[in-house]
């Protein structure tokens, strides 16, 4: 696969997946770990992303010009996120996604995916903090969650 440079300001992009349960999750043992009941099922979920802006040292939302911006060029990608589950989406242009297009595959990947992973016993709501995406085997990419 080619390389792609257009993910470099993609890979500047923060996020959490905010994941909503039928059971809430619990806190483990006295650290920030969150654990989903093995009967939870996922109810909703959505990606906030934002970036980190050095100069001001803060958190910022993504400009709209910023949301426009070439984030993948290719008629088609394959996103493989928590659950290991490869799940192909195609370009909605035909040529290129967005960066508004990407985060929103990588959100419809985790809403068809996540309820297949699995952390202490119930679905990872820990490992939601988007932390870019990455080649993995042949054309698939993979999504980095981190906690």
């Amino acid at each position: 696969m080619p390389d792609h440079a257009e993910l470099e300001f993609f890979d500047t992009i923060s996020g959490r997946l905010e994941i909503e349960l039928d059971v809430p999750a619990e806190p483990v043992a006295d650290l920030l770990n969150l654990q989903a009941s093995p009967d939870a099922r996922v109810v909703k979920m959505s990606l906030v992303a934002e970036i980190f802006d050095e100069v001001a040292g803060e958190f910022r939302s993504i400009t709209e010009e910023e949301l426009n911006r070439v984030a993948f060029r290719g008629a088609n990608l394959k996103l493989s996120g928590e659950s290991e589950v490869t799940v192909s989406h195609a370009a909605p242009n035909g040529e290129y996604f967005t960066v508004r297009e990407l985060l929103r595959v990588i959100e419809e990947t985790e809403q068809q995916t996540r309820y297949q992973s699995e952390w202490l016993g119930g679905v990872d709501v820990h490992h939601c903090f988007f932390e870019g995406i990455c080649n993995e085997e042949g054309d698939v990419r993979s999504i980095y969650w981190g906690s």
